[in-house]
């Protein structure tokens, strides 16, 4: 069973089977995305888990959150350029630039997530990295569908800036946005 059916199980969740235009949607960003990031996007369109975390995801067609924050982030690099310190010692990924950050979901407390994307390696190899407010970036060796679910279900995962599965008292919950 894959990590998004996993997460689709843990939060009792009926997947939507979005339509998702994704040649205009990687087009767009430059790349193409890993594969449980577009299951991800077809089965949850777009929401919240458990009141707290955000994945950038797609509501259907070429809509698409995960694009909307780039281009703004890469607006506001040009616009600030001390802005790019932000994403030291990686980079902002830019397409035709080998790697750099590429930010997929956002927490209420600011924690950032976001793979560590690289044009000459297969989307599905791209680690995630996290940041708290407090912090620099922590490397997970895991696709985004294993880190949600370890984050959000595993009472085991230690999670991340103060937040996951470990000592919650009701079961995780997604909250779609209509």
């Amino acid at each position: 069973m894959s990590w998004i059916a996993q997460l689709v199980v843990a939060v009792g969740w009926h997947p939507r089977n979005l339509n998702v235009e994704w040649a205009t949607i990687e087009t767009r960003l430059g790349t193409q995305l890993p594969a449980d990031y577009r299951d991800f996007c077809e089965a949850f369109g777009a929401g919240e888990f458990c009141d707290y975390l955000t994945v950038y995801a797609s509501a259907g067609g070429a809509d698409s959150e995960l694009v909307d924050s780039q281009e703004t982030n890469r607006r506001i690099i040009v616009e600030h350029p001390v802005v790019a310190k932000g994403y030291l010692p990686y980079g902002l990924y830019q397409p035709g630039v080998q790697g750099g950050i590429l930010q997929w979901g956002a927490s209420v407390q600011g924690d950032e997530f976001a793979w560590l994307a690289h044009s000459t390696t297969a989307p599905e190899t791209w680690p995630v990295l996290a940041r708290d407010d407090a912090g620099g970036w922590q490397r997970f060796d895991m696709s985004m569908g294993k880190f949600l679910y370890r984050l959000l279900a595993d009472e085991s995962f230690e999670g991340f800036g103060g937040f996951g599965a470990v000592g919650q008292t009701s079961p995780p919950f997604f909250t779609p946005r209509s």
